[in-house]
């Protein structure tokens, strides 16, 4: 994909999760604005990590080819 693609798709995903996660805070857990704002920014932070780590991986494999040393 191309870079602004990507960088597209991954803020739509981390919009997705920190309102699903605020929705799910505040609706269901029935907890105060503020605990869900900060627990669906806690959420945008914890997904940006894995994408990171799984975009670091996923590179590292392409750089090597796929082969193993």
């Amino acid at each position: 994909m191309r870079p602004r693609v990507t960088l597209t798709f991954g803020g739509f995903a981390a919009l997705a999760v920190a309102v699903g996660w605020f929705l799910l805070s505040h609706r269901v857990a029935h907890t105060d604005v503020e605990t869900a704002v900060s627990e669906s920014l806690g959420a945008i932070l914890v997904v940006m990590l894995l994408g990171s780590i799984a975009g670091s991986i996923i590179g590292s494999i392409r750089r090597s080819g796929g082969k193993r040393k």
